[in-house]
């Protein structure tokens, strides 16, 4: 993760904005090499979504899904 991305997620917690947090947590995931920590982003992610009741929860789902965590 890039210094810069992670300014952008401090920011974006300071602000309580779940929508950004979304998208950059999301972005954190793509952006890493190891299948462990894009679903430790990811997961993140998908908190935020389905607390703000963002449609994008179920594509994020999905995602976790495809990578075996869920039981």
């Amino acid at each position: 993760m890039t210094k810069d991305l992670h300014a952008r997620m401090l920011c974006a917690h300071a602000a309580q904005d779940r929508a950004a947090l979304i998208e950059l947590y999301a972005e954190a995931a793509d952006s890493v090499n190891d299948v462990d920590a894009s679903c430790f982003f990811l997961t993140h992610a998908y908190v935020f979504a389905l607390e703000a009741g963002a449609p994008v929860a179920a594509a994020l789902h999905a995602r976790l899904k495809q990578h075996g965590r869920e039981a």
